[in-house]
């Protein structure tokens, strides 16, 4: 979604998206401008809900502030989208984390998980290809995070696993009722290079979910084997396809597949 566009209605946007028959978004906070309530009250006349508020690792967060304006929204879950390997990963930082670095960040999340469980809210972490990649004492990141944590769940970014040369349907057997969530994301098995700042970042080419290399609907009928409620459509660029167009297909292609409402 735009959202630092000012020419765009944020709201005629999720309206428009919940007439395709999207029926969460995530990105909550939006309606922490102005007035949350009515706010809240206006996505729900679309059938839309908030499904997650962000928090930044190693960032000037107050969870606190982060339980209150869930309970004001009805949002259940919190959600970190990049670590300390995703900053090395995106070329943020240009040294690979080391490993006390991975295990003090593991001892923050895990310390954040236990207070937001607590307050009935789950806490998610967000993968990209890095934390499958990237290994220490010859586990992979992401498993080292579960094995050290108690509290955490995952939202599982399919599409990322798949670049990452895994199969997402077997990491989410491994994986089991850690997940909390999964990103429909597809790729065609294409590159592309982003110029950054710190040097070139390597990104998968993305194509509309249901029609790149990801099998959809093994991953969809695994979710709901271990019960995962939301199957989040995500794709980062656009190429052929508007936004709209990009989300009326993936939402029809995994309509089709006959496991999603």
């Amino acid at each position: 979604m735009p959202f630092g566009d000012p020419d765009v209605d944020l709201y005629e946007l999720l309206k428009s998206y919940g007439e395709i028959g999207y029926r969460g978004f995530e990105a909550g906070a939006i309606l922490l401008r102005g007035n949350p309530s009515e706010n809240l009250k206006r996505v729900q006349s679309f059938g839309m809900k908030p499904l997650t508020l962000g928090y930044r690792i190693g960032g000037d967060n107050s969870v606190d502030e982060l339980i209150k304006n869930a309970k004001m929204l009805g949002i259940d879950r919190v959600t970190t989208f990049v670590g300390v390997a995703g900053a090395y990963r995106f070329k943020d930082r240009l040294e690979p984390p080391t490993y006390d670095e991975i295990m003090r960040e593991i001892e923050e999340i895990e310390g954040v998980s236990k207070r937001l469980a607590e307050e009935g809210i789950t806490f998610a972490f967000h993968n990209h290809d890095v934390e499958l990649e990237m290994s220490f004492k010859g586990v992979p990141l992401l498993y080292l995070m579960l094995a050290h944590t108690e509290h955490l769940k995952i939202e599982l970014d399919v599409g990322w696993v798949k670049f990452a040369g895994k199969d997402p349907a077997v990491v989410m057997k491994d994986i089991g009722d850690r997940i909390c969530a999964l990103h429909i994301k597809d790729i065609t098995g294409g590159t592309i290079i982003q110029e950054k700042p710190k040097g070139q970042v390597t990104m998968p080419e993305f194509t509309t979910p249901g029609t790149g290399l990801l099998n959809m609907k093994d991953c969809l009928s695994v979710g709901l084997e271990l019960g995962i409620e939301w199957a989040i459509v995500e794709q980062d660029y656009q190429y052929n396809l508007s936004q709209k167009e990009t989300l009326t297909a993936a939402y029809l292609n995994m309509k089709e597949t006959g496991l999603v409402e």
